[in-house]
């Protein structure tokens, strides 16, 4: 039997896969590429993600993914017992994208190996299409898309927008928010020529402030689930501006053309994934891509003059 053959006929044998994915959203992005080699190379397979409370709704709605199971790292040592001996026995493939030690605990001997000598500023993405490369041959033949109900698309048709710069410049950790006074200039400046989405979490607001109030932005900050995110990117946004960030992931998994900001995480690791793509950086400042979370010199590698975005924007659009 040739190595190919042998592993088609194991390909057959596999009818249920478990996916442990990130915690985290942006992360959970990055694993979608692997996830749909998955599907590609196991059309038949009933997939189910294990998810955090975070990437809940966003995998639900998922169409490649079949079922999900909560898994919440908070719960205490009886809760997490009861989680893993509700799966054993269930599964056999497992895909473990935090490398933790569920395979064995599930009794599953089909998994991602544990052995993960990777280099450090690998892209995440990369890292997790190498995981599932042994067990799938074929290249990925298509792309998930995510379910929205007809009322939540009635919903967003139903406001109008026009091809758009979609603008996601805040972040939960906040050395890697674009400064708001610069991204007020640059605001400023394409309002006049193009409609400008504000995309953002409902304690965004206060990061965003006035901009949001320019003739020629449409605000959503706090108004969008992730999913519905999605669904406004592909299919209204022209260009996406973005910090390093789960909306800049999803942009780069969604093929958009992006205009990046990146000060102390490494675009190496978490760079677009779009055909077309510009990077922003402070190359001046030595410490660049520190990965650090406080900075003492007030986060001056996101010091990207507004001339300069607007630049990249431009030859984008």
């Amino acid at each position: 039997m040739t190595p190919h053959s042998k592993k088609d006929r194991v390909r057959r044998m596999v009818r249920k896969i478990i996916i442990n994915f990130p915690t985290n959203i942006g992360d959970t992005v990055l694993g979608f590429p692997a996830l749909d080699k998955i599907k590609s190379n196991y059309p038949k397979a009933e997939i189910t993600a294990i998810v955090s409370p975070r990437t809940q709704e966003l995998l639900k709605r998922n169409t490649f993914i079949d079922k999900t199971v909560l898994f919440d790292k908070r719960w205490p040592i009886k809760e997490k017992i009861k989680f893993v001996l509700s799966l054993r026995g269930k599964f056999d493939l497992i895909v473990d994208f935090k490398n933790s030690f569920l395979p064995v605990l599930l009794g599953i001997g089909r998994r991602t190996s544990f052995i993960r000598p990777y280099h450090k500023n690998m892209h995440i993405k990369d890292k997790y299409l190498d995981l599932v490369d042994k067990f799938c041959l074929k290249q990925t033949q298509e792309r998930a898309d995510f379910y929205l109900t007809s009322d939540e698309k009635k919903r967003w048709s139903g406001l109008g927008l026009e091809p758009s710069l979609f603008v996601a410049c805040s972040s939960l950790t906040a050395i890697k928010s674009y400064p708001y006074a610069y991204l007020k200039k640059v605001v400023e400046s394409l309002a006049g020529e193009i409609q400008i989405v504000i995309l953002g979490q409902e304690n965004d607001r206060q990061f965003y402030r006035d901009i949001l109030s320019i003739k020629g932005v449409v605000d959503l900050v706090g108004k969008t689930a992730i999913h519905e995110v999605v669904y406004l990117l592909k299919n209204y946004a022209n260009v996406l501006l973005a910090v390093d960030s789960s909306i800049l992931h999803i942009g780069g998994y969604l093929n958009i053309p992006i205009v990046a900001f990146f000060g102390p995480t490494h675009p190496d690791r978490s760079a677009p994934f779009s055909d077309k793509f510009v990077i922003l950086r402070n190359d001046e400042l030595s410490c660049i891509a520190c990965e650090k979370a406080n900075c003492p010199i007030d986060h001056k590698c996101m010091n990207i003059s507004p001339e300069r975005v607007v630049e990249a924007v431009r030859k984008l659009w």
